[in-house]
């Protein structure tokens, strides 16, 4: 099996999963890899489809990508936490739940850009439309394809991806499920067109623990202009776990 998971040998005491947007690969993280002090490893994950796993299809559904990353998180033999924007946050949210019926229970989720699992959708699906009708769709999402200035190579290979990786999103069906146990941290942009606070907030009931949201100013990717902000959340919020753990 190629190895979707991309990170430096390292002794920290959590790894830290960051799982992309749609359309997005292990790439969308690199310039987060110095917000983390040696005790946090960041670990980016490369779904099939993208970057230098391209020739591989893309996972068709969220239950394929967390069977493909299953074992490979288990390899990395310390407690995981886990933060995914947007499509990457639902992935993140059913590898938490499999982790934890695994008996081997994340110690936090983070979660950006992404309404709770059990809300419908507010917008129609697009990742059936013809090229011209989804690239229009998808810039309404605060998303583009470069087409004033993206190459004919790499429309070809980004229209497929983001249409795949949207399949995967908005044909997902949500089960009912035990609360997790970790605590879960949420993150919203202010002006994002895809979701807004309150369906950020209803993420509340997934979990029997800790629950709080962050605002920041921007749009569906409000993350990136902000990830030093996220990633000192992220920070403090493993590190509170690690403590909480040793006094028990």
């Amino acid at each position: 099996m190629s190895r979707w998971l991309r990170y430096e040998p390292s002794d920290a005491a959590v790894a830290l999963l960051c799982l992309p947007h749609a359309g997005g690969g292990a790439g969308s993280f690199n310039r987060w890899l110095g917000l983390f002090p040696p005790t946090v490893l960041p670990v980016r994950v490369q779904l099939p489809g993208r970057e230098d796993l391209a020739a591989l299809p893309a996972p068709r559904d969220a239950g394929q990508a967390v069977d493909g990353l299953m074992e490979q998180v288990r390899q990395l033999d310390r407690p995981v936490a886990l933060y995914g924007h947007s499509m990457g946050a639902l992935i993140a949210f059913e590898l938490a739940r499999s982790l934890t019926a695994a008996g081997t229970p994340p110690v936090h989720l983070f979660l950006s850009g992404r309404r709770a699992p059990q809300l419908p959708a507010r917008r129609r699906p697009i990742h059936h439309l013809p090229d011209d009708e989804f690239a229009a769709a998808l810039e309404t999402m605060g998303g583009t394809l470069g087409s004033g200035t993206g190459s004919a190579a790499f429309l070809r290979y980004a229209v497929p991806l983001i249409k795949a990786d949207l399949r995967l999103t908005e044909e997902y069906a949500y089960r009912p499920g035990p609360a997790l146990r970790c605590p879960i941290d949420a993150f919203v942009g202010t002006e994002d067109p895809v979701v807004d606070a309150d369906e950020v907030r209803a993420w509340r009931e997934h979990t029997a623990a800790a629950f709080r949201v962050h605002t920041f100013p921007g749009d569906h990717f409000f993350h990136q202009r902000h990830r030093a902000a996220i990633a000192g959340t992220i920070v403090e919020g493993v590190q509170a776990r690690a403590v909480e753990t040793l006094a028990s």
